[in-house]
């Protein structure tokens, strides 16, 4: 009986720490892609460990960021506004559009203007 308990209580605790452990989770996920009045972070991706890039819009007008431990850095300028960018690469589901798509129209601006 006692190791019954025992056992109980640690799997007790194993699911609290994987409750809590999920709902962190959730709740950071958050905070990385959340949005003010007039800055949005509207895609985030990971190219590696401590490093991302940022599809940002600050009062509308959209940037791309590089963010590593220590340095950040704004890449290039995007001409296209938030509202442009989010309809012209809008999924046929209605869902946000995947960064790879963003990135796709961001670097296609970016090689237009060199031209």
């Amino acid at each position: 009986m006692e190791y019954f308990k025992l056992i109980m209580a640690l799997i007790g605790v194993l699911a609290l720490v994987f409750v809590l452990f999920w709902l962190m989770k959730k709740l950071n996920s958050r905070v990385y892609m959340g949005s003010s009045r007039n800055l949005k972070v509207l895609e985030r991706v990971n190219i590696g460990q401590d490093k991302c890039l940022l599809l940002v819009s600050v009062c509308g007008k959209c940037m791309v960021i590089g963010v590593s431990q220590n340095h950040t850095e704004k890449l290039c300028d995007v001409d296209k506004t938030e509202e442009e960018i989010m309809g012209v690469i809008e999924n046929k589901n209605g869902e946000n559009p995947s960064f790879l798509d963003s990135m796709k129209i961001v670097m296609g601006n970016m090689f237009d203007k060199k031209k």
